[in-house]
């Protein structure tokens, strides 16, 4: 039986295909099952051709064409479904995929609280953000929905990654979750990945860095031989956040030095709303997301469980 279980958002794009594949991968180094749910958006198909009531013509002419294309939409699934069952048992993946039909956040936010992992493609827009406010829901991507509101961890994967060889953990110097940095660093231990602590600042805090090393790695001994960074923003980068998404840090070094990252952001629930780093929304980073993959991780989630080696690793680590 697996210890861990991966939900993976199914569609026909090359996008999920991606998603699919780095699920697998991630199954296969942790000893996890992969549920693939492939839901059929008849919310969105509905928003566009409902007619309430009888305007020029009758509103059951746009009820006959909702249904029909309902009907090739499930078509489409069950072909769908059957080739990724097949690739799935050619790879002898363990799990299962599912075909549901409404609103894909809700549906996929609700069934990811069974699983520790949610992975999903992601397709860019190419809208600006100030367009993004005023469009509708159906204009945003399933992905910007899900990072409000999933109570999991989630894996946005946009390009096929290459094979990672690290792992950059993203915090606040001003706003320390160390419960977040603990179950990243054991993720990054299940899946074999060299560990760094990047913290963003914007100078308000007055401790100096070398204290905030010494307290942070008094509070969590298995950061003693991580690699910390602090990065410090102001002026506008900090109150547009321009740049703030990634989206120049291939000019800045090789590429190939941030697709060999794992990119992990904090998200934190405030009201109604859930903002990541530095108080920006963590939609933004999606939508400006030049990295192939990033994952978005609930400060107050738990995290993955480790095995007794693992568990022995971090002690030892701990001691040393």
């Amino acid at each position: 039986m697996s210890k861990h279980s991966i939900l993976v958002a199914l569609s026909g794009s090359e996008q999920s295909r991606n998603a699919a594949e780095l699920a697998w991968f991630i199954a296969d180094r942790i000893d996890a099952a992969v549920t693939a749910e492939q839901v059929i958006d008849s919310r969105t198909v509905w928003e566009l051709l409902r007619s309430d009531k009888p305007g020029f013509i009758g509103s059951g002419l746009y009820v006959d064409a909702y249904e029909k294309v309902i009907e090739l939409m499930k078509s489409l699934s069950n072909q769908l479904v059957a080739k990724y069952e097949a690739e799935a048992e050619g790879r002898k993946i363990n799990g299962k995929v599912v075909a549901k039909e409404g609103n894909p956040v809700e549906i996929l936010t609700r069934d990811a609280k069974d699983h520790d992992l949610l992975v999903l493609g992601h397709s860019p827009s190419g809208m600006r953000a100030v367009d993004r406010e005023y469009n509708s829901y159906i204009r945003r991507s399933i992905a910007e929905g899900i990072a409000h509101e999933s109570p999991i961890p989630v894996l946005i994967v946009q390009s096929k990654p290459v094979v990672w060889q690290g792992m950059t953990i993203v915090s606040e110097m001003d706003h320390l979750n160390t419960n977040y940095i603990r179950a990243c660093l054991r993720l990054a231990l299940l899946l074999g990945l060299t560990p760094k602590l990047e913290f963003w600042a914007t100078g308000v805090r007055e401790e100096k860095p070398s204290n905030f090393k010494r307290d942070l790695i008094a509070e969590i001994p298995e950061a003693k031989d991580v690699d910390i960074e602090i990065e410090y923003f102001e002026g506008h980068a900090v109150l547009d956040r321009k740049e703030l998404m990634f989206e120049g840090k291939e000019k800045d070094a090789g590429l190939s030095d941030f697709t060999e990252t794992l990119f992990v952001l904090p998200t934190r629930g405030i009201g109604r709303k859930r903002i990541t780093v530095l108080g920006a929304a963590p939609e933004n980073f999606i939508a400006s997301l030049t990295l192939p993959c990033l994952l978005l991780w609930p400060e107050d989630h738990a995290g993955f469980k480790l095995s007794e080696e693992g568990k022995n690793q971090l002690t030892t680590a701990t001691k040393e």
